[in-house]
């Protein structure tokens, strides 16, 4: 039975660097198998996703266990499921997930790793800036991702909302593209050391 983290990827354009530096000793403390680093291409002005953004990061800052980079999440709820299907096709069995989040999320990702991820997940969060609209959103977001959580033929019109407001255009190679109906398959790629 194996120990994996998962580390929710937020927002390219504002300071993704200085939460991986934050997450990475929280990284450390824990005795994971592998790291999922989970966020897609969220930033117009970028063509990587948080993600590929996030292990460059980590990298600089301390050698880190195994990473499966989830390219492909464009909001919460996607990061978590994605991450359990990628986390259960490398691992099988997982006897305990660690997710690591922002405070102003840390409700919302509580709340949808219980429902998503069960009673193996906790949940470690950090201190990190975000803009003014995402902390009044926030309230809002927890509650419609948790509905969609229920309910999993909402989830594409939740997806195509999420890439409309974050205002990136254009699709994935299709090699790379994520079904957007309820899948629960992972979309991945690793990274060696």
């Amino acid at each position: 039975m194996r120990s994996v983290g998962i580390v929710c990827g937020y927002d390219l354009n504002d300071g993704l660097h200085d939460y991986v530096k934050s997450v990475a000793p929280l990284i450390a403390r824990e005795n994971l198998d592998f790291v999922i680093l989970s966020g897609g291409r969220t930033s117009p002005r970028s063509h990587h996703s948080e993600a590929w953004v996030m292990a460059g990061h980590l990298r600089e800052i301390l050698p880190t266990p195994e990473l499966v980079l989830e390219e492909h999440a464009m909001t919460t709820l996607e990061n978590l499921i994605f991450a359990r299907g990628l986390a259960e096709h490398h691992a099988g069995v997982v006897a305990r997930f660690v997710v690591f989040c922002d405070r102003v999320h840390q409700r919302k990702v509580a709340a949808l790793a219980k429902l998503i991820l069960g009673a193996r997940a906790i949940v470690h969060c950090v201190d990190h800036d975000v803009a003014r609209r995402v902390r009044l959103f926030e309230p809002v977001s927890h509650m419609i991702e948790f509905l969609v959580a229920h309910f999993p033929r909402l989830r594409k019109y939740l997806r195509a909302a999420a890439i409309r407001m974050k205002g990136v255009s254009g699709t994935p190679p299709a090699a790379a593209r994520p079904e957007l109906a309820a899948d629960d398959e992972p979309h991945h790629r690793r990274v060696s050391r």
